[in-house]
């Protein structure tokens, strides 16, 4: 839960939000107009290096906002579920 616009949630997710308008934008990269240019190697061509390290680090982001929901509802569905009886024996 984001409790105020200083929660890193908060500022990642308009970190996100930033970026990507910055990608919508058309005519920023080169890319856009030379198609041939996404097969330049990635230690060559910056754009390419620093659009995969904002993948994986908005990748990471998402996923662990994923993982943290669904541990959630986990432990609410332990809560709330039915005492697990031992075996009669």
């Amino acid at each position: 839960m984001v409790s105020s616009t200083d929660d890193p949630t908060f500022v990642k997710g308009n970190r996100f939000v930033e970026i990507g308008i910055e990608y919508a934008l058309l005519g920023n990269y080169l890319v856009e107009f030379f198609p041939w240019m996404k097969y330049i190697p990635s230690s060559v061509a910056s754009w390419k290096k620093l659009a995969e390290e904002r993948h994986k680090e908005f990748s990471d982001m998402f996923v662990g906002l994923f993982r943290e929901v669904e541990n959630r509802i986990v432990m609410t569905l332990i809560r709330y579920s039915l005492p697990l009886r031992s075996p009669i024996m």
